[in-house]
């Protein structure tokens, strides 16, 4: 079933002509804000999809077409830093946001590295990314916006 959805998903990105990358923002806002590359306010499939690719690039610094731990560790730290750095909080909050952070860093590789290789593929990126795509996409138009109502959490 998982080999299905992983095959699924790079169908998909191939149909497209690119593949996927980083995890994506589960806040729809967020969402729109880190992957809407020409400024609409809205997330086509083939927009999500090569905005993916240049994460995917940005982070694969070896240029070996997957990310290591390190790789995948090293990039979302450096992001890390910088936000700390801009934030106005007390340095031993820094320092405990710093160690949590790091902390699910490190287990969000070991879920997005689906086969437990070592290695996140574009394949495994592409099909945690796309079910974020999916579940922005609450209006089902193919297009994530601030048309899309934004799903209730689940008590």
């Amino acid at each position: 079933m998982k080999t299905r959805s992983i095959l699924a998903a790079v169908i998909l990105a191939a149909s497209t002509g690119a593949t996927a990358a980083m995890a994506a923002s589960h806040a729809r806002d967020t969402f729109i804000k880190e992957q809407d590359q020409n400024g609409d306010g809205a997330v086509s499939k083939e927009e999500f999809v090569a905005t993916r690719q240049i994460q995917f690039d940005r982070t694969d610094a070896d240029r070996n077409g997957a990310m290591s731990r390190e790789e995948y560790v090293s990039e979302f730290k450096a992001r890390l830093e910088k936000n700390l750095a801009a934030a106005a909080q007390t340095p031993a909050k820094k320092e405990e946001e710093r160690i949590r952070q790091m902390r699910q860093a490190d287990v969000r590789f070991g879920v997005l590295d689906s086969d437990k290789n070592g290695a996140i593929t574009p394949a495994e990126f592409a099909y945690t990314g796309w079910g974020m795509f999916v579940t922005h996409d609450s209006n089902k138009d193919g297009v994530v916006s601030a048309a899309d109502p934004v799903k209730e959490a689940a008590n």
